[in-house]
């Protein structure tokens, strides 16, 4: 069964991209580092998004035996696109000097990307969940055909 294995390959290479995108947002955020010295706050949210990586990994390798990771993927993006915008309209905003603009400029157009290119993400994992959907059993009327004897 290769279902659509460009479209799976781009996911993997998209979510890896991703990954990697968030660690280099992690380095760069002004407020990156907690009032003890560390990122372990910011690694949590982090870890979470390391499995979708490994999902698309699976369904692109082996979509036959993975192909029930397709729901928990599109669940886990929209609510991963939902959070986020939520996030965007209800948190309020402290804008920083004139020191951490551009900082603050690419973080804020990253984050636009990252969540447009989610959506289409969905689009995509969507579209994979319906082609490899069984096909329901067409009904003979309920009744098994007796067996000549």
């Amino acid at each position: 069964m290769d279902v659509l294995r460009p479209l799976r390959g781009a996911l993997f290479f998209y979510e890896v991209f991703r990954l990697l995108l968030l660690v280099v947002f992690l380095f760069m955020a002004p407020l990156g580092v907690s009032e003890s010295g560390t990122f372990f706050p910011y690694l949590v949210y982090l870890s979470a998004n390391a499995l979708f990586p490994l999902m698309a990994l699976f369904v692109w390798l082996r979509i036959e035996e993975y192909k029930n990771y397709l729901p928990l993927y599109l669940a886990g993006k929209i609510i991963g696109v939902v959070s986020f915008y939520a996030w965007e309209f209800f948190s309020p905003r402290d804008f920083p000097g004139a020191e951490n603009v551009v900082i603050s400029m690419v973080l804020l157009g990253g984050s636009a990307f990252i969540s447009l290119a989610d959506i289409l993400s969905v689009w995509g994992a969507w579209v994979l969940n319906n082609k490899c959907r069984p096909k329901p059993a067409e009904s003979g009327g309920g009744f098994l055909p007796l067996e000549p004897q």
